[in-house]
C-alpha cells in the first residue's frame, strides 16, 4: 500500500506543515484550496503545475467540493456545470500526471432524490470521459447532508463501476450521529482502494491525527488490513503536536516509533 499526506501540511505546498523530506511519504493528495491549482479567473495555473512537477513526488487529486473555496463543485445541483467544472479537473490531472481523482456526492437541499439521481446521473457522464482520459474517479463516503453517507448509497456507485475511497473519520461521525454499527461499513470494503485515515472526537470533522480523537490506532490499523487498498492518505487539517503526525506515519508504515506506544497507551487501546 503507498502512503500519503494531503497537501494542506506539505509546506513546499502550502506554506505550513512538514517538509516533503520530514515525512518520506509514497504521494501527495492536491487539494484545490491548498495548491492554487486555479487562478482568480477560474483558468488552470501553469505557473503552479509546473512547481508542483519539480517537486518530485507522486500526485492524486482530490476534487473540488461544495464547501470549498476555488472552484466549488455540487454533483447534487441539476445542470451541466458540475461536469464542466469536473472536466478541467481531470485536464488538471492529465497535465500531473495524476491517476486518483477522489470525487464527493452533492449536498442533501430541498429534496434527498433530486440530490442523488442527479450525484449519480453526473458520475454516469463524468466515468468516460475519466477514463478516455486515463484517470480514476473514486467516491468518498461522507457524512450527514450529503449523498454517499450511507453504505447502500455507496453500493450503488460501486454497481456502476465505481471504486471506493473509505474515509474512517467521516464513517465514525456517520455512525455516532445516525446509530449506525461502524462495522455495517465493512460491506464497501471489497470495493475500497483508497483510504482516508484521520480521527475526531465524533461531533466534528475534525481531521486530527489517529490518537487525538475516538476512533484510534486498532480500528484504522484493521481497516488498512481488511480493504488492502493500493493508497492511504493520511488526511490532516488539525493536530496538537508535530510528533502525532509522525507517529501516524510510522505506524501506517509499519513501523511504529516510541511516540506511538505512548499515544496507544494514553488511549486505552480504544477502537471505534
Amino acid at each position: 500500500m503507498k502512503l500519503g499526506v494531503n497537501s494542506s501540511i506539505i509546506r513546499e505546498i502550502s506554506g505550513k506543515g512538514f517538509s516533503l523530506d520530514d515525512l518520506h511519504v509514497d504521494f501527495v493528495e492536491l487539494g484545490f484550496d491548498d495548491a492554487g491549482l486555479l487562478t482568480e479567473k477560474g483558468e488552470i495555473n501553469e505557473e503552479v503545475i509546473k512547481n508542483l512537477s519539480s517537486l518530485g513526488v507522486e500526485f492524486t487529486l482530490h476534487a473540488p467540493t461544495s464547501d470549498g473555496k476555488n472552484p466549488l463543485v455540487d454533483l447534487g445541483v441539476y445542470g451541466m456545470e458540475p461536469v464542466k467544472r469536473m472536466e478541467k479537473v481531470i485536464r488538471i490531472a492529465n497535465h500531473l500526471g495524476v491517476e486518483v481523482i477522489v470525487v464527493h456526492g452533492g449536498d442533501i437541499r430541498k429534496s434527498y432524490t433530486k440530490a442523488y439521481v442527479n450525484t449519480l446521473k453526473h458520475l454516469r457522464e463524468l466515468k468516460p470521459i475519466a477514463e478516455n482520459s486515463g484517470v480514476k474517479l473514486v467516491i468518498e463516503n461522507l457524512f450527514e447532508g450529503k449523498i454517499g453517507a450511507l453504505p447502500h448509497e455507496l453500493l450503488s456507485f460501486a454497481n456502476e463501476g465505481f471504486e471506493l475511497c473509505f474515509d474512517i473519520g467521516h464513517a465514525f461521525l456517520t455512525s455516532m450521529n445516525s446509530g449506525l454499527r461502524m462495522d455495517e461499513f465493512s460491506v464497501l470494503f471489497p470495493y475500497t482502494s483508497h483510504l482516508h485515515i484521520h480521527d475526531n472526537n465524533g461531533y466534528e470533522d475534525e481531521h486530527r491525527p489517529l490518537g487525538e480523537g475516538m476512533i484510534g490506532f486498532s480500528y484504522a490499523g484493521r481497516v488498512v488490513e481488511l480493504t488492502k487498498a493500493e493508497r492511504a492518505v493520511l488526511e490532516i487539517r488539525r493536530y496538537r503536536k508535530k510528533s502525532s503526525i509522525l507517529s501516524n506515519v510510522s505506524f501506517l508504515k509499519g513501523k511504529p516509533d516510541e511516540n506511538f506506544f505512548r499515544m496507544n497507551k494514553a488511549e486505552g487501546g480504544s477502537e471505534a
